[in-house]
């Protein structure tokens, strides 16, 4: 098989593509654990807290301008 020859700007090519990748992928490991606000598949109105062993633990927030539909009237 003929492979063709490398030239200065095929090689100049390479090293920039896998110096990129070499970036982004150093980015997103040092860089992943920022957003705190995550809510593991739940909507805007729950809150999670990531637990050291086991699963995140989430509760409901409480809207306090809505009413209670569990209080007598």
């Amino acid at each position: 098989m003929n492979w063709p020859h490398l030239r200065p700007g095929d090689i100049t090519g390479i090293l920039f593509v896998v110096i990129l990748v070499g970036i982004v992928v150093l980015l997103l490991l040092l860089f992943r654990g920022l957003k705190r606000n995550e809510n593991f598949g739940f909507g805007p109105e729950w809150q999670c807290t990531r637990m050291e062993q086991g699963d995140p633990i989430c509760v409901r927030l409480v809207d306090k301008d809505t009413p209670n539909k569990n209080m007598p009237r």
